[in-house]
């Protein structure tokens, strides 16, 4: 079953190949008929018409007249061809009598009597005077009905042309009969390619501007300096006069050929990224050296060798490079499924096809009075103008919707982020809540647990007075109310108002033991950089040094609290004027000292006790910058 399956999709695979293959090879040849058909206007003008003329031959220096039809072929074989006809023209109504020549390539001058009355060119009677050929261009022009004898007017035609020539036939009429059919003829034939030659510097600008801004993408540069060659290659086709010499003037355009058919190699090696770096090589070096031997040769001997190499050397490599980009077309409209290979390999064999017919026509071996070529180029120009148009804006709207997925997922992400910031903080919350908990009942324990245990311990004692059972009372719900105070998230940054709190407790403590207390506060909140946790620390270090006070100086009347701020540390000294006991005659015992050098060794300071007869003093110093708030 597997194997039908694949024997099925091969071979519907190569009947669509061999479906496209047919189709690029057989669709160019149609669109070539219908251009043909197209331009062959002619059969379509309803005015009167000179069909028929009299071909003036000299043979050994005596005329002979021979009857021909118009439009009449002819050519001396010598790569030069010249000619005299003379005819009848008819006369149209009115004061002016128009003539319309439909397209053909040759220089034409007209003379009554000996005299010229009008020519589109100069006319070259030799090869050594050879102008260029005014090619393919509907002829108009009007003639006052003074010249005319009766009503007709006999006219002499010289006529030149490099190969053969052709001389058309020529409507009659008046200048509103035949100025529209004119008008009609030039736009079908040249009229689109003169608005291509003047839209050439802006399209060559902007492909320019695109390659500036998107180097990667050669194939834009590539196509902008094709398109100034085949403006160059165009101009004896659309520009009647240019102001240099007409040699240079169409010098210029067949030597631009050969870097016509380069840059379009180099930009469908581009477009179809092709990896081809020797074979542009060879394309760069021959087209370069066509080029210059052109100039050179057109210097040397510009009438005849020019001519001759012109005519084999580069129109043969342009052949060549035709036939190569024909491959390279077929190839890949076989190779690639897209739209996009597929009308550009038919547009461009539409240019092969009609190549070769302007070649068989140049061989005298066709009849036609227009070039297909030129019309071919345009298309091909006009495909590559649209598609590369059509890459850049999908190009757009495929950026633009890559940036319209990318922002959605940036959305997405930040509002994932969001709702992970969000499940992050409340689990820091809580965390952080369960942590101040611990600390709290920890600071319960082990502070106001044991006092309420030393408490408990001294109701069993019956020895014990009621002042010591108060103070110790008092201790306790001191105590309480510095863990309750450390924990306000009003004070959280206030220290002197947390300080002026314990203050506000300690003071009346004091006075009932006939103590005064004198306050010297000197501090910056904002300096101030301690946990709540360091907070409550200090504070009973501060507790416990009053509460010693209290207990053990005796004849106490006094005691001094100083705190002053001095390089993002505090600097704390107090003292009392009591009398000290005898019994206690070391500064690591008694009083709780123990307990107070251990909490400033935990804030990161220092702690010196000094004591005598007359009273104790106590000096500590607390850093308090952000280092100290992040100690644990």
């Amino acid at each position: 079953m597997h194997q039908r399956m694949s024997a099925m999709h091969s071979g519907k695979a190569l009947t669509n190949a061999v479906f496209r293959f047919v189709l690029v090879l057989v669709l160019p040849a149609i669109l070539l008929l219908i251009m043909v058909k197209g331009l062959e206007v002619t059969n379509h003008i309803n005015l009167p018409v000179v069909d028929v003329a009299t071909q003036v031959i000299q043979q050994d220096g005596k005329p002979t007249y021979r009857e021909v039809s118009l439009p009449h072929n002819y050519t001396l074989g010598s790569g030069f061809s010249y000619g005299q006809y003379s005819l009848v023209l008819p006369k149209a109504g009115g004061d002016t009598t128009a003539i319309l020549l439909p397209p053909f390539r040759d220089t034409l001058a007209m003379r009554t009597g000996g005299e010229l009355i009008w020519q589109t060119a100069p006319v070259a009677y030799s090869r050594e005077r050879m102008m260029p050929r005014f090619r393919y261009q509907p002829v108009y022009h009007e003639f006052p009905n003074r010249l005319f004898d009766g009503e007709n007017l006999a006219v002499s035609i010289d006529i030149g042309s490099s190969g053969g020539l052709r001389l058309p036939q020529i409507y009659a009429g008046t200048p509103e009969e035949v100025k529209p059919v004119y008008q009609r003829l030039y736009w079908s034939q040249i009229g689109v390619h003169k608005v291509m030659l003047w839209l050439t510097p802006v399209i060559t600008l902007f492909y320019l501007m695109l390659w500036w801004f998107r180097r990667q993408n050669s194939e834009y540069l590539y196509f902008a300096l094709g398109t100034v060659c085949w403006a160059m290659t165009n101009m004896t086709f659309t520009i009647s006069n240019l102001p240099i010499s007409q040699h240079i003037y169409w010098m210029l355009s067949v030597s631009f050929q050969p870097l016509l058919t380069l840059f379009m190699v180099l930009f469908l090696h581009r477009w179809y990224g092709i990896q081809a770096r020797k074979l542009e090589y060879v394309f760069w070096c021959v087209s370069l050296l066509l080029v210059v031997a052109s100039f050179a040769l057109y210097e040397w001997d510009p009438q005849y060798i020019w001519w001759r190499f012109n005519e084999s050397f580069l129109r043969g490599f342009v052949a060549l490079s035709a036939v190569y980009i024909g491959y390279i077309l077929l190839w890949q409209a076989y190779l690639r499924h897209s739209l996009s290979a597929l009308i550009l390999a038919i547009s461009g064999l539409v240019g092969v096809y009609a190549g070769v017919l302007d070649s068989l026509d140049g061989m005298q071996l066709l009849d036609m009075y227009f070039p297909l070529s030129i019309h071919a180029n345009l298309l091909i120009f006009l495909t590559l103008c649209g598609l590369l148009m059509y890459r850049y804006v999908s190009a757009l709207n495929k950026s633009e919707e890559l940036q319209k997925t990318l922002e959605d997922k940036v959305v997405e992400a930040v509002k994932r982020f969001e709702q992970e910031q969000s499940i992050a903080h409340e689990s820091e919350k809580q965390r952080a809540l369960l942590t101040e908990r611990q600390n709290l009942l920890s600071d319960m324990h082990d502070g106001l647990g044991s006092q309420l245990v030393e408490l408990i311990t001294l109701l069993r004692v019956k020895s014990v007075g009621r002042e010591d059972l108060q103070l110790k009372a008092q201790q306790c719900l001191n105590d309480l109310r510095l863990i309750l105070d450390s924990r306000n998230p009003l004070f959280e940054t206030q220290f002197t108002v947390l300080l002026g709190q314990w203050r506000s407790r300690i003071e009346p403590v004091l006075e009932a033991s006939g103590i005064d207390l004198v306050w010297s506060l000197d501090i910056c909140d904002e300096e101030m950089h301690l946990s709540a946790q360091q907070k409550l620390d200090l504070l009973r270090v501060f507790q416990e040094l009053i509460t010693n006070t209290i207990k053990h100086a005796k004849d106490a009347t006094r005691v001094m609290f100083c705190c002053q701020m001095e390089s993002n540390s505090l600097h704390i000294q107090i003292t009392d004027d009591g009398k000290c006991s005898e019994e206690q005659d070391d500064s690591d015992h008694g009083y709780g000292l123990a307990s107070i050098q251990s909490r400033v060794k935990r804030l990161g300071g220092q702690c010196h006790f000094q004591r005598g007869t007359s009273g104790a003093s106590t000096e500590m110093i607390i850093p308090t910058g952000k280092e100290a708030g992040n100690r644990t």
